[in-house]
């Protein structure tokens, strides 16, 4: 009897662990099941993940077109200036301008919004057809049939945005065929709306050799408008955005005073 419960014992203890083994190995292999599946993710992800040349080109103009935009806001619309005012360490162009004291400033650029348009563009179209070029590179190391035409960009500049049309004419081929045509893409920009309240104070430093900025501020409360006026009568104008905090800066130089001589003007 001593013997039977005995084995029965034994039986059962085997039975526990070979259950113990089991439960192990249903364990190891989830565990094997989950890592499997997650390195699958993974890598799907990663696929999923590739951006396409289209892609690679928009992020590209993105970030160009940005650029240029920061520093043709510093810069008083212009990127490479000539005649500035050296604010802060930027190169302020002045957007008005009289040689002579006691003279009333002569617009430089009467037509500011296409002048700020074309120097975005000759900033940055080079580098977006660079980019292009790179592209085009990559995809033919990969075995990839790529034809392009030349590019034609355009940027206009419209009410809190600027607008990017890219012209690619882009034929890509290897298993089967990929054409695209045209790029276009709006970046978030309160530039056009400083160019117009920077217009009308142009006109008014034109005729009357000064501007008041309280105006401005009535008319449009959402941008502060601020008139810094130098040593040599310079005047460096900030327009800034209460919002975005975004900022435009432009220098005038009208009537301006001889040493010596008391300002009566308001």
């Amino acid at each position: 009897m001593k013997r039977e419960i005995s084995k029965r014992g034994k039986c059962k203890r085997e039975w526990l662990i070979k259950g113990q083994i089991t439960i192990f190995i249903i364990i190891a292999l989830l565990i094997l099941i989950i890592l499997i599946v997650l390195f699958a993710r993974t890598d799907l992800e990663n696929v999923f993940a590739t951006k396409s040349p289209v892609q690679e080109v928009e992020n590209c103009a993105r970030v160009y077109v940005e650029q240029g935009i920061d520093i043709l806001s510093k810069q008083g619309g212009s990127i490479n200036p000539e005649n500035y005012y050296l604010y802060d360490g930027n190169k302020v162009e002045y957007v008005c301008y009289a040689e002579a004291n006691l003279q009333n400033c002569v617009m430089q650029k009467p037509i500011l919004k296409n002048t700020i348009e074309d120097e975005l563009l000759k900033y940055s179209e080079s580098k977006i057809n660079n980019c292009l070029q790179e592209v085009k590179k990559s995809l033919e190391k990969n075995g990839y049939e790529v034809l392009m035409k030349d590019t034609k960009i355009k940027i206009e500049l419209i009410p809190d945005n600027v607008l990017v049309d890219i012209n690619l004419d882009l034929k890509i081929t290897k298993d089967g065929t990929e054409n695209y045509k045209n790029l276009k893409l709006g970046i978030k920009s309160k530039i056009y709306n400083f160019i117009m309240i920077t217009s009308s104070i142009m006109s008014w430093e034109t005729r009357f050799g000064d501007s008041e900025t309280l105006n401005y501020m009535l008319y449009y409360p959402s941008i502060k408008v601020e008139k810094k006026k130098q040593g040599d009568s310079s005047k460096i104008y900030i327009l800034t955005d209460r919002e975005t905090d975004e900022k435009f800066m432009f220098a005038v130089r009208s009537f301006a005073i001889p040493p010596g001589m008391i300002e009566v003007r308001k």
